[in-house]
């Protein structure tokens, strides 16, 4: 079977060949990292047992409330002590809330609400709805969310015969399709961010018609603006339009409390908050800390407050960043039970949230004096049925460990303290349950979790072992990835079978595993220990053909330090700034070593391109974005500032020339070998300078839109340009620029010229032809290269454009050294003749060597960090979903954020098979057919010198990526129970797991459309 397979292997095209084996090293790294995600990031198993009313609750003291969420509302918006200094644009606008609660301290209350992570509206809707906690991998269904199924406030609503309605963000009905009334729906899309104002004048048009009906029609109402959160991430919470906005919410909840009646309970909250540059997602306190204000027309609820049953000194509060006093502080999923309680419903089934004390302090009359703590023993036995049923499902083992504190905690007082009274103790019990369900939800399993790393680690050998293949002497390119994937092929056969029905003959056995983690398991590593097997490692010890330490020994002690300094949170919290570092010393190395070049004018070469690329990579480290954990030693350069997502005015007003300035430098470079030629000039001229100058006045509209000075009635107009500009780059990349690529011919001049004197034949020169592999493919990068220049901002723009200028200079060094080394080598050679000088030896074609990959992967990070992204949820750019289209747009508007996102570690990889055809002379011995006269055709050679190098940079970069991913997974794993797991180990783990599937898809893209 395996010299069959490896047989029709060999029939396949060469291009084909190598884009299978490339798929094979995708499909490896991709269920490694399947199978460590699946035991590493597990999701909360929602029980869908119901409360019902025999389950007891309160007298309601309000039969009807008005829920109104404003999106990314932060509790410094709302608080009567600002933080110092106060902006005047957030801080002291929004006053009715504190207002109230002066006047009013029994009946109007203001929180710091802790929203948990991930700060996203969809987790949080469930959270404020269920009670419930959300996990770390929640925030991938933020752009789509599936129906609740778990008990929540909604079902109890709706289920004891109260009528609920809605208006705003429509994430709601996605997630209650059915439960408010059809004729009070009034559903508004939630995701453009360029409209601030759509869906709050929608939530105001049908809020206040309903409020002024008689009789009501209503009896739960859901209001959800989104104008604040618009806002933020549009021009941030220091802007002149976060004031104007924060203004309007103040007017409508003037207006709300005057039209509201006195047995009507309002409830006000943010989501969430927003970190000091308009954005949200991640943990960081800014984010986390979010407003409520609840108010009661005319009942009372605090009357009794410090009157012996509550220690108001005993409440927990918090000191909001800034402020000079603490505030009473909540977890935002109090709100629960509280809400519940209060309208006299059952608590839903899966809360963990505890009732907020100040709220059942009702006056001391004789059949109130019991509400307080007949409310905790209430949610205290809630939660312990929710504990017991947890306990009964599959997952009920996660709380093993715990459940006897708990359960003693439950029962009695804890051992060896003074007696509590029954509601502390019922207290304390709810509090220790969400620390512990808090922890059990950061869950693992960890026999899934070795298995996914056992596999990945394996990977690492078994690519190392095909990197190495490509340098045994004797050995052709073909003849070894045919061996390898048809050993791998046969060893996932012979994985699969035996696992599989392991699996269905003991499921027990295995029960971490189900049928299909089982059966992928044993693919994987069946595959990858066939091809490690002894008939083919030998490779892993084989010496390369070029064993130098700056140019193979370097490179790996770089690859293995990068790999091992995952294991340190320092580390990670700086890796924008420490990578260049790694880059630099690639780089300087080389300058150390240029004297060695076999010419003067290579010795320049070396020298100038190194230093520029060098110089060049330390402008581009200084664009960062900063985490929070880099404060306050971090200044944030991609953004005007800390508090505002808009580009600095230099780059903004530098991205266009830029843009402009790119094609012809580029054009430079390619004349160097008088490749600029054919479809060249008109390609960088005409149409790629004038996708790239489109995306850069795309931003500078942008900004002219938030510009204050601009007439309100032009602000259409200009929406209008900036969108069908957007769809015009966009369009003009994929089909003019593509296009012209695809169907165009080398980048060559042919010219005739006349005959020599005493010659009778024409002679014909093709200018260009000696790197007409490279420019073909420089112009395909180029493509590429204007897509990922279309989504990114301005700053990002200029860092992506030195980028390539790097890319490039270093592409001229490694081009130069393998000239010297080429060169040094045929004069060595016992076929060279002794008196033949340095100038006029053709040089001996050389093979890459691992600086290569090593350059252009940690590349590709630098990239990523110096175009406004860092390895947490936040830094997210969501504001380019909208980039050629007014609303959220399905596919184009997630596949837009995924290029922004991307894009920059995607491009280094792309460029890998430049660095093999650059300056590659195609063959000139054209043995065409009698049927095919036009039609050139290959020497064999040429074509697999070629393609084998392609094929081994690109295995380079994936096996450099792969060691990384292997770095942060195995940190992440033993880590996993560390303080700073969920803040900074698992999203760099994801970041890297991510980075490298998109890296193993670009190779293949690369090699199997670029290079062809």
């Amino acid at each position: 079977m395996l010299g069959a397979m490896r047989r029709s292997l060999h029939a396949a095209s060469p291009y084909n060949l190598a884009t299978l084996l490339l798929l094979w090293v995708f499909f490896i790294h991709g269920t490694s990292l399947y199978l460590f995600t699946r035991g590493f990031l597990l999701s909360r198993l929602a029980l869908d047992n119901t409360s019902k009313c025999e389950d007891s609750t309160l007298p309601a003291t309000h039969s009807k409330a008005i829920l109104l969420i404003i999106d990314s509302l932060r509790f410094d918006f709302i608080t009567p002590n600002p933080p110092h200094p106060p902006n005047e644009n957030c801080h002291g606008v929004f006053t009715f809330p504190a207002e109230l609660t002066a006047k009013y301290p029994d009946r109007s209350f203001i929180f710091n609400a802790y929203s948990d992570p991930p700060t996203a509206t969809l987790q949080r809707i469930k959270g404020i709805t269920t009670g419930s906690l959300p996990t770390f991998v929640d925030i991938g269904s933020n752009f789509g969310g599936s129906a609740i199924k778990e008990d929540s406030l909604i079902h109890q609503v709706v289920s004891s015969g109260k009528r609920a309605a809605f208006m705003g963000d429509d994430t709601w009905t996605v997630v209650y399709p059915d439960s408010f009334a059809r004729n009070m729906t009034w559903p508004y899309d939630s995701f453009n961010v360029e409209d601030l104002h759509s869906v709050d004048e929608g939530v105001i048009r049908h809020l206040f018609p309903l409020l002024r009906s008689d009789p009501p029609q209503w009896d739960f109402i859901v209001g959800h603006f989104l104008g604040v959160d618009h806002v933020g991430h549009r021009v941030g919470p220091s802007g002149e339009t976060m004031r104007v906005k924060l203004k309007q919410m103040d007017s409508v909840l003037r207006e709300v409390v005057e039209l509201m009646d006195d047995d009507t309970l309002l409830v006000v909250l943010g989501d969430h908050g927003m970190d000091s540059k308009g954005d949200h997602g991640g943990d960081g306190i800014l984010e986390t800390n979010s407003a409520m204000w609840i108010y009661s027309k005319s009942t009372p609820l605090a009357t009794s407050l410090g009157g012996g049953q509550l220690a108001l000194d005993a409440l927990p509060t918090t000191t909001f960043p800034g402020c000079s006093a603490p505030h009473r502080s909540i977890q935002q999923i109090d709100l629960v039970p509280t809400l519940a309680l209060l309208l006299g419903l059952p608590i839903p089934f899966n809360n963990l949230g505890m009732i907020i004390p100040e709220l059942f302090q009702h006056p001391a009359d004789k059949s109130a004096t019991d509400v307080f703590p007949k409310a905790m023993q209430l949610n205290a036995e809630q939660i312990r049925r929710y504990l017991e049923a947890y306990r009964s499902s599959p997952s009920g083992g996660e709380l093993d460990e715990s459940w006897e504190a708990l359960d003693q905690l439950y029962r009695s007082s804890p051992s060896g303290g003074s007696q509590l009274t029954p509601w502390e103790r019922a207290s304390v019990f709810i509090r220790e349950t969400l620390r512990e369900c808090r922890a059990l939800w950061a869950q693992f399993n960890v026999i899934l979790m070795c298995s996914g790393l056992m596999a990945l680690a394996l990977s690492v050998p078994t690519v190392w072992s095909i990197y190495r293949g490509f340098d045994h002497p004797g050995v052709k390119w073909d003849d070894m990835a045919a061996k390898v994937l048809a050993r791998g092929v046969t060893g996932a056969i012979y994985g699969a079978v035996p696992s599989g029905l392991v699996k269905l003959a003991f499921p027990s056995t295995l029960s971490s595993f189900n049928l299909f983690e089982a059966v992928m398991l044993g693919i994987v590593l069946g595959s990858e220990l066939y091809v490690l097997s002894p008939h083919l490692s030998t490779s892993l010890c084989a010496p390369p053909k070029v064993f130098t330490f700056r140019r193979t020994i370097l490179p790996i002690i770089i690859l293995i330090l990068h790999s091992l300094s995952y294991s340190s949170n320092s580390f990670l919290m700086w890796e924008d700034r420490l990578t260049q570092l790694f880059l630099l010393t690639l780089l300087l190395v080389t300058i150390a070593a240029s004297p060695v070049a076999v010419t003067s004018s290579l010795r320049l070469r070396v020298s100038l391109f190194t230093l520029g690329s060098a110089i060049l990579l330390r402008f581009i480290s200084t664009s960062t974005v900063c985490r929070e954990e880099q404060q306050p030693y971090c200044h944030v350069t991609f953004y005007a500032s800390s508090t505002t997502p808009v580009a600095p005015l230099l780059t903004t007003i530098g991205a266009p020339f830029c843009a402009y300035l790119l094609p012809k430098i580029v054009k430079v470079a390619l004349a160097r070998s008088k490749s600029d030629k054919g479809v060249a000039s008109l390609f960088l001229d005409r149409v790629l300078g004038s996708v790239l100058m489109g995306s850069s006045v795309y931003w500078l509209l942008d900004r002219l839109e938030s510009w204050e000075g601009l007439n309100p009635d032009r602000i259409l107009l200009v929406q209008l340009i900036r969108i069908y500009l957007a769809r015009f780059v966009l369009g003009g990349t994929i089909l003019a620029c593509g296009g012209l690529w695809w169907y165009s011919a080398p980048c060559v001049e042919i010219r005739r010229e006349a005959p020599e004197e005493g010659s009778q034949k024409t002679r014909v020169v093709i200018l260009g032809f000696a790197n007409a592999y490279g420019s073909s493919y420089m112009l395909f990068l180029l493509v590429t290269f204007a897509l990922v220049f279309a989504v990114t901002q301005p700053t990002g723009q200029v860092t992506l454009v030195l980028s390539l200028l790097a890319l490039m200079g270093f592409l001229e060094v490694n081009d130069s050294e393998d000239e010297s080394v080429g060169i040094r080598e045929a004069v060595l050679s016992p076929q060279s003749s002794r008196t033949q000088s340095w100038a006029t030896v053709k040089a001996v074609p050389q093979a890459p060597t691992f600086v290569i990959p090593a350059f252009l992967s940690i590349l590709s990070f630098l990239v990523f960090y110096a175009t406004g992204h860092q390895a947490v949820m936040s830094s997210i750019q969501w504001k380019t979903a909208f980039i050629g289209f007014p609303v959220l747009t399905y596919p184009f508007s997630p596949l837009l954020v995924a290029l922004n996102t991307f894009g920059p570690i995607a491009l280094p990889a792309l460029a890998a098979p430049l660095f093999a055809l650059w300056n590659v002379d195609p063959p000139t011995d054209f043995a065409a057919k009698p049927s095919q006269k036009d039609a050139p055709s290959e020497t064999p050679t040429t074509q697999a010198r070629v393609i084998s190098n392609v094929l081994k940079i690109s295995i380079g970069v994936s096996l450099y990526h792969s060691a990384l991913t292997l770095g942060t997974a195995i940190s992440a794993a033993i880590l996993r129970r560390h303080l700073m797991v969920w803040k900074v180990f698992a999203p760099r783990f994801m970041l890297g797991g991510v980075a490298l599937l998109v890296v193993d898809v670009t190779l293949v893209f690369g090699m199997g459309v670029g290079s062809m």
